[in-house]
């Protein structure tokens, strides 16, 4: 299944085969994230895809939710009923630098050092997701790395009574369940829509999930396989963690990029590559491709929007995009600025002849 429009009517399709019949049907949607929840939603109920059920446009009943909301509304009443609290950076931090200060090990000469606090950190949130087997392997494959996992593990038996984080929220949500089936069936037919990276415990969740619902794994694919890995390891996850019975997904590939219309260039600088890309709008301009078929993109806004505003400026190009030059920085805001700060020196001469000069 591809991504955009083609992942999105997919989507609609399997709303409207859970729903039936039934407008009010409840379906839950297992987004990646909040961003991605919020603009199928719009998308979808515009009607601009077609209809998600028999009594016409728009959508009912059906929610949007990360796997981690869904843990934090199943499992967060019995943490809190429990004492324990939702932990933060800061108090993870505290935690690993007590452990640290009881037993440094190798990281002794290192151990009051910034960087090796926030170091530890990082290591702790990604070896959160792991299994006891899993760091006790890890810990055998060096010095350094069995200290990693024993500070961690002394961190986390101090936080473990009065906090919890999202690892702690998707194993009380995955009991609560067990414990209440009924929790699920408020939740209606489950679709995961576009899984990306899918943690050991929230596939835990979705399986406790699976085993009282219907769940439908809709996962995108580009058709190169670096791109597809995570996707691909995430719906052979879920797969196995919900048995492949009840859990069906969707893989078809949908080629993103044509190896044969893709060009690499390399350029000395930032001013050569915005240059690149002017001639190559140009190309494609006179190969036929309108204007508003084209889009010039680019990871940093500094320097390569000021560039390419100025260069598609100079050749004559029509474009539109953000502004590269702040209100601020114009004419008449940098006047009425300067005129507002010259009470600040007195009105003195040559700040007066500065101002004027500059406007």
């Amino acid at each position: 299944m591809g991504y955009g429009p083609v992942g999105a009517d997919a989507l609609r399709l399997a709303i409207a085969d859970a729903k039936g019949a039934d407008p009010l049907a409840p379906v839950t949607v297992i987004v990646p994230t909040n961003h991605v929840g919020v603009s199928v939603r719009r998308l979808i109920a515009s009607g601009r895809l077609g209809p998600t059920c028999s009594g016409g446009q728009g959508l009912a009943a059906v929610t949007f939710l990360t796997v981690y909301r869904l843990g934090e509304l199943l499992g967060a009443p019995a943490l809190a009923e429990a004492g324990r609290r939702p932990v933060s950076t800061p108090v993870v931090a505290a935690a690993l630098r007590a452990s640290l200060e009881a037993s440094p090990g190798i990281f002794g000469p290192v151990a009051t050092h910034p960087s090796t606090e926030a170091a530890l950190v990082s290591a702790y949130r990604e070896l959160r997701d792991l299994s006891a087997e899993a760091l006790d392997a890890l810990a055998r494959q060096s010095p350094r790395a069995a200290d990693v996992v024993r500070i961690g593990r002394a961190a986390r038996a101090r936080l473990a009574r009065a906090w919890y984080d999202e690892e702690d929220l998707l194993d009380a949500a995955a009991s609560a369940i067990a414990d209440d089936p009924t929790r699920v069936t408020e939740l209606g037919a489950v679709i995961a829509y576009l899984p990306e990276r899918v943690t050991r415990h929230g596939a835990s969740l979705l399986k406790r999930v699976a085993e009282h619902t219907d769940l439908l794994v809709l996962a995108g694919t580009t058709g190169d396989d670096g791109a597809d890995a995570e996707v691909v390891a995430a719906a052979r996850r879920l797969g196995d963690e919900t048995g492949g019975d009840k859990a069906r997904s969707a893989l078809d590939p949908l080629a993103a990029v044509d190896p044969k219309r893709t060009r690499l260039l390399t350029a000395s600088d930032a001013d050569e590559e915005v240059r690149a890309g002017v001639r190559a709008v140009m190309e494609a301009v006179r190969a036929g491709t309108p204007l508003d078929r084209i889009a010039i993109l680019f990871a940093d806004p500094h320097p390569y929007a000021r560039l390419a505003f100025e260069q598609l400026a100079a050749a004559g190009v029509a474009m539109n995009g953000t502004a590269v030059m702040p209100l601020s920085a114009r004419v008449s805001a940098r006047a009425l600025l300067g005129l507002l700060s010259l009470p600040e020196g007195g009105f003195r001469r040559a700040d007066v002849f500065a101002w004027l000069g500059a406007c």
